[in-house]
């Protein structure tokens, strides 16, 4: 399978929301890169003015009238709709703001698109995790039942359903549902990096002790870097697509936590133990979680890259240098 490297995206006005996040400060200069002459990529931010040369737009995904105005003044033909409030773990004692963000928050914006753009293209990323105890069923399609377990994946799972009501039949909608994925830049909220920071401090010379949480359990992790390489190449045969779609995006291997932390640890010089942290211990009623995702490889013409070591390795890379910047 060929990855298309160099295909202009076929959009004129693309509006990113959640570009100062994690995903976004990858995926928003693949984007600039694959441009059509003529195109604008205009940032949607609670904090214009930051990013230099780069266009921005004020944007407030909680304030109706801020995400009406930044719509109606871009007028995309693509939104990459990416502003959510992103961990599982916070949104166990953050249930209220997790919807407000997740579903109110994106039914403000399928309005606005009802209203000024109703021909857009609507990227949103949701997640593997609406899935939830269907995994234990065996690999999860795009067609396995939603079995969402918490206020993170169930919020995401509201809000697929919602956009495909919302938006006017005119306008496509495609949801891609990602497993686990890591690079540089994540925090330490999620798992490898939290693992990484750690041995990175110990490194430095802190107690030589990783905190954990459950490593029993198995995960489709990808690297950052191949999925924002899907993305984009999905989004170049977007016009090709259907009105509605629904896609899994994942390796389509897993791997134990408990072997993340491995190869991490072979990764480093110093010595170190483990110890269990109660506080990192989530309740999780999913050993596993295997990801068919045969729908998105041909719908994007991708496959994935990079092996977990080199992903690890980038990540590890990065902490070292959050902890002692390099000269």
């Amino acid at each position: 399978m060929t990855q298309d490297a160099g295909t202009p995206l076929p959009f004129d006005r693309i509006l990113v929301t959640g570009a100062d996040g994690f995903v976004g400060g990858h995926l928003v200069p693949a984007l600039a890169a694959r441009l059509r002459p003529g195109a604008r990529l205009v940032l949607a931010t609670r904090t214009p003015g930051r990013r230099g040369e780069r266009e921005e737009v004020a944007f407030d995904l909680t304030d109706r009238a801020s995400v009406d105005a930044a719509v109606k003044a871009v007028r995309p033909d693509l939104i990459v709709h990416l502003a959510a409030q992103a961990s599982v773990g916070q949104s166990l004692n953050a249930a209220a703001g997790t919807w407000a963000i997740n579903v109110c928050g994106s039914l403000t914006l399928a309005e606005a698109v009802a209203a000024h753009v109703p021909g857009a293209t609507l990227f949103f990323v949701s997640s593997v995790e609406v899935y939830g105890l269907s995994f234990n069923e065996g690999i999860a399609t795009e067609a396995t039942a939603m079995w969402p377990q918490s206020s993170y994946s169930r919020s995401k799972a509201a809000a697929e359903a919602m956009l495909g009501d919302v938006l006017p039949a005119s306008a496509r909608l495609i949801a891609v549902r990602p497993s686990n994925h890591s690079g540089p830049g994540q925090d330490e909220r999620f798992v490898i990096p939290a693992f990484a920071a750690q041995i990175a401090r110990i490194e430095a010379g802190a107690t030589p002790q990783i905190a954990v949480g459950n490593l029993d359990a198995e995960r489709d992790f990808m690297d950052v870097r191949d999925v924002i390489a899907g993305y984009v190449s999905l989004l170049s045969r977007a016009e090709s697509l259907p009105a509605r779609n629904i896609l899994n995006v994942a390796s389509g291997r897993t791997v134990k936590i408990a072997r993340i932390l491995e190869l991490l640890r072979g990764m480093s010089t110093v010595e170190t133990t483990v110890t269990t942290d109660p506080a990192r211990v989530r309740p999780s009623e999913v050993p596993l979680a295997a990801i068919d995702a045969s729908a998105f490889r041909a719908a994007a013409g991708w496959a994935p890259r990079h092996t977990i070591e080199e992903t690890l390795a980038s990540i590890l890379e990065d902490q070292r240098a959050r902890i002692v910047p390099k000269p």
